[in-house]
């Protein structure tokens, strides 16, 4: 079996709001938007590029998940490349989403922040500086726990 596409689908409580963050967050309107007859997202998809994600209201009558709000908590990030992490950080924190780690150069490679949306969900955003093979990242976390020890 070869997995074709690997697509994030999110709960959230009061998805209009989320669609409309994610609307200016990523600068693209949704592609498919399905409402329950009382109003609430049932679905509503994002097409970026090649990438898509889901996300619908939290609609627990119909065995869907309880939203990150709901919960307290979300046990996934979700991990976002982009141009310029430093923008888009901006543009989240200008749209209400609290900012956990302000963007920075990482010894893996990548300039990278963590926030956590009005909804819950926490994002990894980054930016590719360099690309390193698994060994040259090895080393590099290898040379930092050492340095930390020593």
């Amino acid at each position: 079996m070869k997995i074709k596409e690997f697509v994030p689908y999110l709960s959230v409580h009061s998805a209009r709001d989320a669609i409309t963050f994610y609307n200016h967050m990523m600068g693209v309107e949704p592609y498919l938007r399905l409402e329950m007859p009382d109003g609430r997202i049932m679905h509503c998809e994002y097409r970026i590029g090649d990438v898509r994600f889901f996300l619908s209201d939290e609609l627990p009558e119909h065995g869907g998940t309880a939203s990150a709000k709901t919960i307290g908590r979300t046990p996934v990030a979700i991990h976002l490349y982009v141009d310029d992490c430093d923008e888009m950080i901006a543009n989240m924190r200008a749209l209400g989403a609290e900012i956990l780690a302000e963007p920075t150069d990482m010894f893996w490679g990548e300039r990278f922040a963590r926030v956590r949306d009005p909804f819950g969900h926490e994002w990894g955003i980054a930016t590719l500086l360099k690309e390193m093979d698994p060994r040259e990242i090895e080393k590099t976390v290898k040379q930092m726990f050492d340095d930390e020890s020593g």
